[in-house]
């Protein structure tokens, strides 16, 4: 490697590269798979318009923001290279800006150290602005179709064709995320149903071992459940659900996947999170549950069982060890949190 700089001391050198990286136009990204933190220059901010320093260090702000067209090309890519099946990372996809208008980007990487087994344990890498070229390609593109079709009265009808297939495509779409929005809702509460559960879930393990990091599961479901219908009608034990569901909702990050399992049972979903941690966050919605007021003379507690992801399992393991912990919070007396007795790491 060419060596430009040779500084006295390390906070020399850390001026210079702060400094450089602070006007360098397009955006620059460090991700350290021991962490899951990804470092992003001021530029990059500044390219997609967000404010510098405005979003979260991790890899779920780089995938939220790409075009949801190009994310599973992007997605294959990235598990290709890191895992050291694809030597190169140079790829083009449109990331959402923060005025939610999309930004052609082409994405360089290179991988500076690597795990004992070959993938990669920390890659460097810049999102370069190709917008420009990519709407000059299309212009080119439409231009050379128009040439062949010799015919400027062809061109209006296709443009006049095109608007209104672009109305009813609009309309389309608008139906689209109506269904799905039924598809995967609790109708009740209005969180993630049972179905986008298992899709969260399983998409949430892979994300755990594309990126090395912790995955955890915690089940809860409201006490004695029936005695609240059976005293108070079906109608508050509606309220009980919907009251518990709006407030554990305020109560996570906005990366934590919530849904109803069935019942008064709810599933939470910790991307990220330790075990350790994953508990501390039940414990702290337990006792925001008991002091609830569902209303004036009504309140409830809740039961937790908690589980990791490890190497190997499929989400049914995941789900069982957190059901069995559930059962023993249940069988100590309820209002409690129970965690996977063993963590086995492999």
């Amino acid at each position: 490697m060419y060596k430009t700089y040779q500084h006295e001391s390390l906070i020399e050198a850390d001026r210079t590269l702060n400094q450089l990286l602070d006007v360098i136009v397009e955006g620059t990204w460090d991700w350290r798979a021991d962490t899951g933190h990804v470092a992003r220059n001021p530029g990059w901010y500044r390219m997609l318009g967000y404010a510098t320093g405005g979003l979260k260090q991790d890899v779920f702000t780089w995938e939220n923001i790409i075009h949801p067209d190009d994310y599973a090309r992007v997605v294959d890519y990235i598990e290709s290279f890191i895992s050291g099946v694809r030597e190169d990372y140079c790829i083009e996809y449109r990331c959402r800006k923060a005025d939610d208008t999309y930004l052609w980007i082409r994405d360089h990487a290179h991988i500076i150290s690597r795990h004992p087994d070959g993938s990669a344990s920390r890659i460097i890498g810049a999102h370069e602005d190709i917008h420009q070229y990519k709407t000059i390609q299309v212009e080119l593109i439409e231009q050379n179709r128009h040439l062949r079709d010799g015919s400027i009265t062809l061109e209006n009808s296709l443009q006049q064709k095109a608007r209104e297939l672009e109305e009813k495509n609009r309309e389309l779409e608008a139906k689209i995320r109506q269904i799905e929005y039924i598809s995967n809702t609790d109708q009740l509460t209005e969180i993630a149903n049972r179905k986008r559960f298992v899709e969260d879930i399983q998409h949430e393990i892979r994300r755990a071992l594309r990126y090395k990091h912790p995955l955890t599961l915690a089940i809860f479901d409201l006490d004695l459940f029936k005695n609240i219908n059976d005293s108070h009608g079906h109608g508050a034990g509606d309220q009980a659900l919907k009251s518990t569901a709006e407030l554990v909702r305020s109560n996570i990050r906005s990366v934590d996947c919530f849904a109803r399992w069935g019942g008064e049972e709810f599933t939470l979903i910790f991307p990220n999170m330790t075990l350790e941690n994953a508990v501390l966050a039940c414990e702290k919605l337990r006792k925001l549950i008991q002091q609830h007021r569902i209303e004036p003379d009504l309140s409830c507690t809740a039961s937790f069982g908690v589980s990791l992801f490890t190497h190997g399992d499929c989400f049914e393991d995941l789900l069982r060890r957190a059901d069995d912990a559930l059962y023993r919070a249940k069988a100590k007396g309820r209002n409690l949190v129970e965690s996977q007795a063993e963590v086995f790491v492999s």
